[in-house]
Formats: structure tokens, sequence, C-alpha cells
């Protein structure tokens, strides 16, 4: 247990400013200091207040550019593979670890941290980690639940599905549900995935003991393309292009959200970002139910968030080090959960907040999840091209693509270009 645990924030770095952050540079040296750190493009009241605290207790301004989520990918690319001092510090998206780690792209967290990796939550470490080593601190995780129409469910004469994960949903008790619930006529669907890409849709495969990447972790052929997946997968097109329990072609997250939110869609299944982002429409009386399994299956949920990292290159590695450190505490992540909710990634926080923000069933339903059935996106060097190949052979696979040809083509692709990694 980290030292960092017992105390606040203020006494924590007015403690420390001067020896295990800043070292021989001091505080004064810190002042004038100004990190530059790329980070998502959430709602600036979600950012700046978490740069502001960081700023006020240690003097080390943070230039936080909040960037679009393809563009964050993009420009990280194009600064790291310069390989120069820029950026500082960096928001990392959990699967990619692998792939800046094994450029060099990250600075071995190991040493500095290795006194509080118990305090994470362990599904978390997982994907900061890349060949036994920590190169990206957990800033938060993220699993998925099932969201329902309460008003659509009663009119229907259906039982509302039960919150207890020992007593989740079978895909196959779900389908008749949704068939049910789906009116053409009323351009109403009965289920849908919120999105369309690994992230959300591999767990299905997993769900029927399917492997996603080979044991190498650089091999797709005979696992992307195997016979599992190819099953799962026709499960998952059937629901859209035989049964038409969905929407085809609704890949955008705001899109499925608004259909389910303006009453069109009677089940999704989503991020808990929705139980804030559904309270926005005024009429929406929804539910929440765990992820469903198939029957001769085992319940598999996707998790893994964001991570921070820092440039191994970077001209200001205390000050760097630093902002990690601070962001590891139990303060500034009380204040990251404050404003943007994604599921702590210490354990402390679970415990804290357990007879206050965490009594709603649905954090229930997710503490469960990521103790018993969360499953992490493979870690390859290459999931960047791992998962580019295979989100658009699902979107194919959603709007009608022969399954296997689309599996196929996506594996071949993919162990084309892992062959850098090797």
């Amino acid at each position: 247990m980290g030292f960092a645990m017992n105390i606040g924030r203020r006494q924590f770095m007015a403690g420390v400013a001067s020896t295990a952050l800043f070292g021989s540079m001091g505080r004064a040296s810190a002042q004038s200091t100004t990190l530059s750190v790329p980070w998502m493009g959430w709602p600036e009241e979600q950012v700046t207040p978490l740069m502001a605290a960081f700023e006020k207790e240690t003097g080390i301004k943070i230039a936080a550019e909040r960037l679009p989520i393809a563009e964050l990918f993009k420009t990280l690319e194009v600064r790291l593979q310069a390989r120069n001092e820029l950026p500082d510090v960096y928001l990392v998206d959990g699967p990619l670890t692998a792939s800046y780690a094994a450029r060099g792209h990250l600075l071995d967290l190991g040493e500095m941290l290795a006194n509080d990796l118990d305090r994470f939550v362990p599904t978390t470490l997982v994907q900061g980690s890349y060949a036994d080593k920590l190169y990206a601190m957990p800033l938060g995780t993220s699993s998925q639940i099932m969201f329902y129409n309460k008003r659509l469910f009663a009119e229907a004469g259906l039982p509302e599905p039960s919150a207890d994960p020992e007593k989740r949903m079978t895909w196959e008790e779900l389908l008749p549900i949704a068939q049910k619930l789906t009116k053409p006529e009323a351009g109403q669907f009965g289920f849908s995935f919120e999105n369309c890409n690994p992230y959300q849709l591999l767990c299905v495969p997993q769900s029927r003991g399917a492997e996603v990447i080979g044991p190498d972790r650089l091999t797709a052929d005979g696992y992307v393309n195997g016979d599992a997946m190819v099953d799962a997968m026709t499960w998952y097109q059937e629901l859209y292009q035989t049964h038409n329990v969905g929407p085809a072609g609704a890949f955008q997250t705001g899109v499925t959200q608004e259909m389910f939110g303006s009453g069109k869609l009677a089940m999704i299944i989503g991020g808990t970002w929705n139980l804030v982002g559904f309270k926005k429409f005024e009429n929406l009386d929804f539910g929440i139910a765990p992820h469903p399994y198939f029957a001769k299956g085992k319940p598999v949920t996707p998790t893994g968030s964001w991570h921070v990292g820092i440039n191994p290159r970077t001209a200001h590695m205390e000050q760097a080090q630093a902002f990690v450190r601070w962001l590891s505490t139990r303060d500034a992540m009380n204040l990251w959960f404050d404003l943007r909710q994604y599921p702590p990634a210490l354990k402390q926080i679970w415990e804290e907040r357990a007879g206050s923000n965490f009594v709603d069933p649905a954090w229930e339903i997710v503490r469960y999840e990521l103790a018993n059935t969360a499953t992490p996106r493979p870690a390859t060097p290459g999931y960047r091209e791992y998962e580019d190949f295979l989100k658009s052979a699902m979107q194919d696979i959603n709007t009608g693509a022969d399954v296997r040809e689309a599996l196929n083509r996506a594996a071949q692709n993919i162990d084309r270009e892992m062959r850098k990694y090797r």
C-alpha cells in the first residue's frame, strides 16, 4: 500500500515536492515548467478541473490538448514517430500500450509505481503492461451493461430482466424477447449493441470459448477467422439481417443512443457513461441488467480504458513523473471520477464510495463484472492494425457480407501488418 493512499492530495504534494516528485530540481524550477499533454476531447468541464488541481498543488503548468479520439491517435503517431521530447505525458488507450511500448514510446513505470500496484483493480494493470512491465498508469476502466426501456417492456407485457449477475439473461433468451419488442411499422427495434467494434463485440465469440488472437499475440489466421469466431459472428449478423431485431448499419454510438433515448430501441448493450448520458432524455425510464452470454459458454464482458504514459524522451522527466504520480493518488482519482465517472481504477475508491455513489444496482453489476468476467482486449504490439481491420469486417458483417470471407480478409490483412513486429 503506497503512502499516497493515506494522506490527502495537498499533504502528498507539499510533503514530497522537493524530494520524490521534483528531485534535485526543486519546486521553484518546477513552477517554470509547462508539460505538453495530448488528451481526449472530452468537454472542457471534465478536463480543466483535473489539470487545474495539479497546477495549483505543484506550480507545474499543463498544456492539455483536447482532441477527438481519431485525431488524438493520429497526433500521437506523428509526434511519437518523430522521436523527440514532445509530448511529455500523453493519454494511452489501454490496448495500445503494447504498440507504444514495443516501439520505445513509453517509459517503464515499474520502479516509480512498484509499491502502489496492489492499489489498482487487477484488470486495469493488464492493459497498462507489456512484456511483464507496467508502461501506462490506469486512469480508469470500463464495463458494459444492458439498458432496457421499462415502458416498452410493460407495454409488451414482458417481465423485466434480473439485475442479479447470477441470473443474467442468455443470448438464447434475449432473441425471442427482442422479437416481441420489434415493431417495424413503428420503426422500433428490440435490441442492438451500442456500436460495432472489437471492444464491444469480441466478448460474443469469447463467450463461446473462441481465442481471438494467437498465443504469440501476432497471429490472426486461425483465430480471427476460426470456426468459433465465424459461428459467433454469424449469430451476430442474424440479429440484424435474419431476425431484423436490430438496426443494421447503425454503427455510430450517438445514433444508437438516440434511438434508445427516443424509444425506438428497447434494449442496448452500452457503457457506464450512459448512466449519465441517458438522463438527458426526459421521457426515458430505463432499467439495467448484466451483459448476456451464451448458455453453453461463459459470461465475458469488455473492459479496459484510458491510461497515462510518459514519453521516455521528455525534457521534463521529473515533472512528468510528478504528474503521473499525482494522478495515481486517491484524491486525484476521486476528482477524476467526479468529473467523468469511469469505473475507478483504484480499489480504494470503490470501497470508500460503496455507500454513496455505488448504491445503484448498475455499479454493483460493474463491480461484479470487473472481479469475475472482465476480459481486456488482446495485448499485441499491432493492436491498432488488428482493431482497424477487424472493425471493418464487423461492420461489413452487420450489413450482410459473407461472414467467413470478411473474417478471412481481416485475418490476412492483420497478419500482413503484424510482420513488422516479428
